[in-house]
């Protein structure tokens, strides 16, 4: 799970905190057609593009502050 807690981004496993990095500009999340993350500042320009190793098993929009991605390593 990728979840924009302004002001940055956490990275979620198996609902326990993995990675958090702050960013103040960060402000949406968009999945990407092919199960990459899309990270937004306040105006939309992208700012980061992030992926999961592996292959592709599911990519869900939660919200526009919430992606869920599920890969198979």
């Amino acid at each position: 799970m990728i979840r924009d807690g302004t002001p940055g981004i956490s990275l979620s496993m198996d609902g326990s905190v993995i990675g958090e990095w702050t960013d103040s500009r960060a402000r949406m999340l968009s999945k990407t057609g092919d199960g990459k993350v899309r990270i937004h500042g306040a105006d939309g320009e992208p700012l980061y593009l992030f992926s999961l190793p592996g292959e592709m098993v599911s990519a869900e929009q939660v919200s526009n502050t919430e992606v869920t991605l599920t890969s198979e390593v």
